[in-house]
């Protein structure tokens, strides 16, 4: 006799009908065997906790009979372990802060319907508690450095602010910020960090279509990591100079401004082969998305 029992149970607080089915159709895509339990009352939320073993919670955060946040707090009292993610269209940073605060494990925007299996896999998998209290701290901060950066009055010093902050959360070596010059089709080395004058006079320009990690990115308008530069074919058949590079991993994120227009790529470097931890990347994700914000607001300027 075979067990059928499902591999994931994940309960879901919703109001909305349409954003529930939404939901409930990314999961089972994305995580076979998940099985979803779709409630929209304050009654069937806790009846449901109380009868199932549930092993990830996600809910809005504004629902005309039931508020997100008692949710979370009636959660994070009677059912500690079990991780709690807000899926909800507000993205002002105060929204985001207090529910991480209050002990959500994550929180993903609705626009970012996608990016919810991967948060609640990685939710099930941390349920045990490890690394939780890290987790929390890093996404306080990330709202704490946004606000930060809303002082920003001069675009070239957000610019370099938004460089020291992403590379020392991805725990890095050295990064730089290219922005694209549209009358020459290239990227121009606007900022940098850690790199040699002769890196930067002899790399200060790069075609938009380069086969560099920032190039593909470009390309893309999607992040690129690459573990080894010295192992990469694109890399090798760009004929770089690779030993000059004075690093062999690197990531590059596309940089966004008013209208969603692509207007840079950040990248960050490492010394030795490596791929940055998925959780880091995604707390680099919420900087990036705070730090747009202000590039649109300097734009507008």
């Amino acid at each position: 006799m075979t067990d059928e029992r499902p591999t994931l149970t994940v309960l879901h607080l919703e109001d909305n009908s349409s954003d529930a089915l939404l939901v409930r159709r990314q999961l089972s895509r994305d995580l076979p065997g998940a099985l979803v339990r779709w409630v929209s009352t304050e009654p069937a939320f806790k009846q449901a906790l109380a009868r199932e073993e549930i092993q990830v919670i996600v809910s809005d955060l504004s629902m005309p009979r039931y508020n997100g946040l008692s949710a979370l707090t009636y959660a994070h009292a009677h059912y500690p372990l079990v991780p709690f993610i807000v899926f909800s269209s507000y993205d002002d940073p105060k929204s985001v802060r207090t529910a991480l605060r209050t002990g959500a494990f994550d929180y993903v925007f609705k626009t970012e319907l996608a990016d919810l299996p991967a948060a609640v896999a990685q939710a099930a998998h941390r349920r045990n508690g490890k690394h939780r209290g890290d987790l929390l701290e890093n996404r306080a901060k990330v709202f704490e450095l946004s606000a930060e950066l809303l002082r920003e009055k001069d675009f070239s010093r957000a610019l370099r602010k938004v460089l020291e902050v992403s590379v020392s959360l991805l725990k890095a070596d050295k990064g730089n910020v290219l922005l694209f010059e549209e009358t020459a089709n290239e990227l121009r080395l606007a900022e940098s960090i850690g790199f040699p004058k002769e890196f930067l006079e002899r790399y200060a320009t790069l075609p938009s279509d380069s086969l560099t990690a920032c190039g593909r990115a470009f390309q893309s308008r999607e992040r690129v990591v690459v573990e080894d530069i010295h192992r990469d074919p694109d890399f090798q058949k760009g004929g770089y100079e690779t030993q000059s590079f004075g690093f062999s991993g690197v990531q590059s994120t596309p940089l966004r401004g008013r209208n969603g227009r692509l207007f840079g790529i950040l990248s960050t470097h490492y010394l030795s082969p490596r791929r940055p931890a998925e959780e880091d990347l995604r707390t680099l994700d919420l900087y990036i998305q705070e730090a747009e914000r202000v590039f649109e607001l300097l734009e507008a300027t």
